[in-house]
């Protein structure tokens, strides 16, 4: 019986040994290199900025006037956009979002690209 256990518990620390060589960290060469001046992110309501790091924002460009930062999420890997057009703005993290300014989706390097989006920058596509 004691054998059967040691095999237990073997085969359960080789397996979570093995899936964890499997886990992929997304990242986002939009948030690489120095920030400037640009990158600061607008002056938007405080809660805006609940679930990003506000000292990584990098500007990544502007789609139909709307001007667009990406910043490191307070999640693990997870990336949020910040879209500003006039009085009109939406933060969102990961994926897709929507709002007065516009439709635009976060993608890590190396995802498939979104058929029928328009490439903003590096990680970021408007729809």
């Amino acid at each position: 019986m004691a054998s059967l256990r040691l095999v237990a518990v073997t085969l359960m620390a080789m397996s979570a040994v093995m899936l964890t060589g499997c886990v992929q960290y997304a990242t986002y060469t939009d948030l690489e290199g120095e920030r400037d001046a640009a990158d600061q992110l607008p002056e938007l309501e405080e809660y805006a900025y609940e679930s990003l790091d506000a000292s990584t924002s990098r500007f990544v460009g502007e789609h139909d006037g709307t001007s667009l930062w990406l910043a490191k999420g307070d999640e693990a890997n997870s990336a949020c956009l910040v879209a500003q057009r006039g009085d009109d703005w939406v933060v969102g993290c990961g994926g897709r979002m929507s709002g007065g300014p516009g439709s635009f989706e976060i993608h890590p390097d190396g995802a498939v690209v979104p058929e029928g989006a328009t490439q903003v920058s590096e990680n970021v596509y408007a729809w």
